[in-house]
């Protein structure tokens, strides 16, 4: 016979039973029919606890203080008897009195073995009163005799005090047995119960909640059948059935509550014949069946359930009202962003919520990023119209330090999510999956001009149009004003920068055609600090910079590479072509330049080359500092520190510096770009620009990436699904992708042997890649996009997982079909009841098996006390302890 705890024991009616206490598991009742309540072992318990307090306080007035230690722990219950004993144990065996320590080892195992036995009584009774109070009536009672006899006779050895010690608590028990008058009843194994089929609708529909704070259909079920249990297991034996296209058997409710909502399709036909197959119809009182009554397969209704031939008592859950009853759900419908993110800059995500039936109830959208459950971003949800679609922006801001991108690559792997309400009806479209790829900051730069000069002019337009520079200018127009282009980071400077946060808005400071007497002193200092602490400075020649500008002895002439000089600092007019010094051939800002300038030992610039175009000129400098590096020289003019500079470099604290002398390098790049040819105007600034920001290094460790994006992450048959990819070139030199591909293959396919190819066409966009794709099958996918050179090696590559559901008829109409539920229950000779009304169902139920006289349930029960055989007992175990002591010549 399996016995089953089914949650708080509980009186049930019409049961004699006249103890407080019973402890009923599936058939099986254990009842104390004496003693009349819990008073009476609560009293008992506290006339015990007092004596062993006032018998404690005694013995250590009497200087026995060991003794009365140990009663007042028994006194204060068998936690603190334990613990008061296991460090007696402790104190023992630092005396090295071994009989002592394992004297009070066995005394707290004892305690603890009892209050472990009385923990097990007090669960298996469910912690009603009388069990508890009983439970630590008999602890209290074994630590009393424990006590008493270890005061008395310690002088015995443990054999000795455990048997005199085991047969007064076996009077103890006999006296209590006599008391409380305990009974096992035992009402007849489950073949001895009417069978009763109960089936439940485990649908899609039943997972629909008729109220945006409630609960859904089939949790309402579950929960209202868990009320009626007891009435119904008292009688009957209820077999559990669950059904949604097929039918299946649950071991219990408890196990039926652990099933989710699941299925396409409801067939009841099928349902209703399946639960009477292993039944005659005489057997059964009725049949109970909870459902919407959303039939929707091809299976004869009427015909099912005339044939079964037993009365159907039905349940209808959910709303009549189609208005009420339609699809609850919040969906993200799409999440956007742009491919690209710059690091430690902020990112806008772009978020589109449908919300249906969800009206003034609060939910939230959540930004996370892979491998972390802390949620980078949140942004309320809420609105307090029935139908309505949200857009909501997320704000995020890659920060990666360069050694952890350096780890995790520049692609970031974002995730959008809504967590799910339980009164949804769908939960699986509340998450999107966004890839971005991550880049270094674009360089800032600001370029101060002192007038609108060509140099300006061509230098702007090409740092303007670098992708990877932001730029902005001031362009003096007028004694103190200036004129300012561009922006950084959504701020534009109207004066010349004169604070800290004004020069952390950029990463490099080109000095133009300026006198020294537009700036401070104060920003003189700050220009030197920005330099020091990271930033990079660029001086241009003019007739108004260097000495002649009146730079020297400042903070400037400090941070730049060369001294230079005073006002009366000349200008050589002299037309040439830069000379490379050894260290500037090799220097980064000329790679791949070096064959377009002349250089030791050479004369003209090498062959294949068209001519470069000479500047027309360059300030004199005193020369260079010692911790400079020359970089370019004037072929034909010197002073007297050597050849003039024309390009000098140096690293100044954390920031870089250089010193460019001549201001006419928009030469190279009209007459070379008219003749075809690109020149070194160009790569020369971009380099030098990146070489000062310190981003040389980084843009060589680039490598290429692909981001994939699919337009959504999950959707059902019949929708089409947008795919965009997005490859990035690596460094200059890699070679280029020559073309994308795109694989959907099912996830547990992972080497793809089975995956269906996706030409993807190039967008609009440089590097973008797009198509469309409708599935033809349901289930988890999983698309690849990659990208691969004219070799066919694979340069980068990306993945996403898709979601593909079935369309499901189960909810397209939610509201419950209450014509069909009552037809079946007329059809059948049953009854039909709104949920609520389950109780009066299960009352027709039982008053159907008490007019059909179906055969009465017989309780067997087990006296666990005799009061002749136990009074006999407990005086032969008196008698017995008596005897022994005499025996053992004990008072």
């Amino acid at each position: 016979m399996g016995l089953h705890s089914y949650g708080k024991a509980s009186l049930l009616p019409n049961t004699p039973v006249v103890s407080t206490f019973k402890f009923q598991m599936e058939i099986a009742t254990l009842q104390f029919q004496g003693a009349g309540g819990w008073l009476l072992p609560v009293v008992i318990l506290g006339v015990v606890m007092t004596v062993l307090a006032g018998v404690g306080v005694y013995r250590i007035i009497r200087r026995r203080r060991w003794s009365g230690a140990t009663c007042l722990a028994a006194a204060l219950g068998p936690g603190i008897y334990t613990a008061a004993m296991l460090i007696d144990t402790v104190v023992q065996a630092r005396r090295a009195n071994r009989r002592g320590a394992r004297a009070s080892l066995l005394a707290a195992a004892a305690a603890a073995a009892g209050t472990a036995a009385a923990g097990i009584f007090i669960l298996c009774a469910d912690g009603q009163p009388v069990a508890v109070w009983m439970a630590l009536l008999g602890v209290e009672l074994v630590l009393a005799v424990g006590v008493f006899y270890a005061a008395a006779y310690a002088y015995l050895g443990i054999g000795r005090m455990a048997a005199l010690m085991t047969l007064r608590c076996l009077a103890i028990l006999a006296l209590l047995l006599i008391l409380f008058k305990p009974v096992f009843s035992v009402a007849g194994g489950d073949a001895s119960r009417t069978p009763l089929p109960i089936l439940v609708d485990r649908s899609a529909s039943m997972s629909a909640a008729d109220e945006a704070g409630a609960v859904d259909r089939y949790t309402e079920a579950i929960q209202m059948l868990n009320t009626q249990r007891m009435r119904l297991e008292k009688t009957l034996r209820p077999v559990w059935h669950h059904f949604a296209e097929t039918l299946q058997t649950a071991k219990s409710l408890d196990a039926l509550s652990e099933l989710p909502p699941a299925g396409n399709g409801t067939d009841i036909a099928l349902a209703i014949r399946g639960a009477v197959a292993d039944f005659a119809p005489s057997e059964l009182p009725g049949m109970v069946l909870v459902s919407d009554g959303l039939h929707n397969s091809a299976g004869n209704l009427i015909d099912a359930v005339v044939a079964g031939g037993v009365p159907i008592y039905v349940a209808g859950v959910g709303s009549a009202d189609e208005a009420a009853a339609r699809r609850r759900n919040i969906q993200l419908l799409v999440a956007e962003t742009a491919f690209e993110a710059v690091r430690n800059n902020v990112a806008t995500i772009t978020a589109r919520v449908g919300m249906t039936g969800f009206g003034s109830v609060p939910s939230e959208l959540r930004l996370f990023e892979a491998g972390s459950d802390q949620p980078l971003a949140t942004q309320p949800l809420w609105t307090d119209r029935s139908d309505a679609t949200l857009t909501v922006k997320l704000k995020w801001t890659p920060r990666d330090s360069a050694s952890e991108a350096e780890a995790s690559g520049p692609l970031r792997k974002l995730r959008i999510v809504i967590p799910a309400h339980q009164a949804e009806t769908v939960r699986r479209d509340n998450e999107q999956e966004l890839h971005v790829l991550v880049s270094q900051p674009r360089i800032g730069v600001l370029y101060v001009e002192g007038s609108m000069r060509p140099e300006y002019k061509y230098l702007k337009r090409l740092l303007d149009s670098d992708p990877n520079v932001q730029f902005m200018a001031l362009v003096r127009i007028t004694s103190n004003r200036f004129w300012a282009q561009g922006r950084r980071g959504g701020v534009q400077l109207s004066v010349l920068p004169s604070s800290d946060d004004d020069f952390k808005l950029f990463d490099v400071l080109i000095l133009g055609d300026l006198d020294r007497t537009f700036l401070t002193n104060d920003q003189m200092a700050r220009i030197r600090r920005f330099v020091n602490d990271g930033g990079g400075l660029l001086m241009l020649g003019g007739h108004n910079s260097f000495g002649p500008g009146g730079y020297g002895g400042t903070d400037i002439e400090a941070a730049l590479p060369v001294a230079v000089g005073g006002r009366s600092g000349g200008q050589e007019t002299t037309p040439f072509i830069p000379q490379l010094t050894a260290a500037g051939a090799a220097h980064p800002v000329f790679e791949g330049l070096a064959d377009y300038f002349l250089s030791a030992g050479r004369g003209t610039p090498s062959k294949g080359n068209v001519k470069l175009p000479e500047l027309l000129g360059c300030v004199t400098v005193s020369g260079a500092k010692p911790a400079a590096a020359t970089l370019a020289v004037h072929p034909e003019r010197s002073n007297e520190a050597g050849p003039l500079v024309v390009l000098a470099v140096q690293q100044f604290g954390a920031g870089r510096a250089a010193a460019f002398t001549a201001d006419t390098t928009w030469r190279w790049h009209l007459p070379l770009r008219g003749l075809g040819s690109e020149g070194p105007y160009q790569r020369f600034w971009g380099q030098l620009v990146r070489w000062l920001a310190g981003a040389e290094t980084k843009q060589r460790d680039e490598k290429p990436a692909m981001a994939l994006r699919l337009s959504r992450s999950y959707l059902q048959l019949g929708q089409q699904l947008k795919i965009t990819a997005k490859y990035r070139q690596g460094r200059p030199k890699d070679p280029p992708a020559a073309q994308i591909t795109c694989a959907i293959s099912p996830a547990k396919d992972a080497d793809g042997q089975t995956a269906q190819n996706i030409p993807l066409a190039p967008g609009q966009d440089q590097g973008m890649f797009e198509a469309d794709f409708s599935p033809q099958k349901p289930g988890q996918y999983l698309v690849r996009a990659t990208a691969l050179d004219a070799s066919g090696k694979r340069l980068a590559a990306d993945e996403l997982s898709l979601l593909v559901a079935p369309h499901s008829a189960e909810m397209d109409r939610l509201a419950r079909e209450t014509d069909t539920l009552r037809d079946i229950a007329a059809r059948s000779g049953g009854r039909y009841a709104d949920i609520s009304g389950l109780p009066e169902l299960v009352d027709h139920i039982l008053d159907r098996r008490k007019a059909l006289a179906y055969p009465a349930e017989r309780a067997r029960s087990y006296r666990l006390y005799h009061f002749p055989v136990l009074f006999i007992a407990f005086v032969v175990l008196l008698t017995g302890e008596w005897l022994l002591r005499r025996y053992w010549q004990l008072q």
